[in-house]
């Protein structure tokens, strides 16, 4: 019954995208923030209620920013945004969960455009709060959300030629085409298959190896043909990877210039 109901889910989503594209073709920007607005209504009716979602830009510690993000799901119990007052609003990186980039069609070129945002947003810097204790997962997840594509085969192809070129920590971890497939990347997929840094599992697996994990993340991902499954399999994917990452906070004095003063006791 649950995944008829996200099977509908998705067949609406399709048929809004096709709504935006016949009434806003002569608007292309109007067209994709109708889109991304689409992506965040889907997130924030259901996703718990302690994840943020919205859009805007990601900051780092020592300046740098990521490309607009057309949604990002954010940690708000225990951050703040700058600019809370404002529509666009800018997050600490450390405060983000994931970055989602809302394509109209799945091409060579729109996901190249993906990869290069997601290498800028995944190689910031971030500096979490060593004292929190709620945090188990330091990665922030970039997800490529795609409404129309090609055949899955050529999908797979595409992806298997981009990533080849691309280190792990600095590939998208899922890319999702409502009605048509899922595939899953990067640190996601290197957590599925291995488990994280300095677990019972990955030690496990790398006794097994002697070290050599390399068998366990050929070929590097994985292309799911899940049709009208591939959002609840998606929702069940990032949810479950929230559910273990756990609260997240900055560490607010790495954003402190070290020259800076704080004043004279008096």
């Amino acid at each position: 019954m649950l995944n008829k109901y996200f099977e509908y889910l998705s067949e609406e989503l399709n048929r809004e995208s096709v709504k935006i594209r016949e009434f806003f073709s002569t608007h292309k920007p109007s067209a994709g923030s109708n889109r991304e607005g689409k992506v965040a209504e889907f997130l924030e009716n259901y996703l718990p209620k302690k994840y943020a979602i919205g859009s805007g830009l990601v900051l780092s510690k020592d300046g740098e920013f990521s490309n607009q993000a057309d949604v990002l799901v954010t940690d708000h119990m225990c951050n703040f945004p700058l600019f809370n007052d404002m529509r666009e609003k800018i997050w600490l990186v450390e405060s983000v969960f994931a970055l989602i980039e809302v394509k109209t069609q799945f091409t060579p070129t729109t996901l190249k455009d993906s990869l290069e945002k997601c290498r800028r947003f995944k190689t910031l810097p971030r500096n979490f709060s060593s004292d929190f204790g709620r945090q188990s997962i330091t990665d922030s997840l970039f997800i490529m959300w795609s409404f129309e594509g090609p055949s899955p085969e050529k999908i797979k192809a595409h992806i298997e030629k981009e990533l080849k070129q691309i280190p792990i920590a600095e590939q998208p971890d899922f890319i999702i085409i409502p009605g048509s497939v899922l595939a899953r990347a990067g640190q996601y997929y290197e957590i599925s298959k291995i488990g994280q840094d300095n677990s019972r599992y990955r030690a496990t697996k790398m006794a097994e190896t002697n070290g050599n994990l390399e068998g366990f993340l050929s070929p590097g991902f994985e292309l799911l043909k899940l049709d009208s499954n591939s959002i609840f399999a998606w929702l069940i994917c990032f949810t479950s990877w929230l559910q273990a990452a756990g609260e997240r906070r900055a560490e607010l004095t790495s954003y402190t210039p070290s020259e800076m003063l704080w004043g004279e006791k008096v």
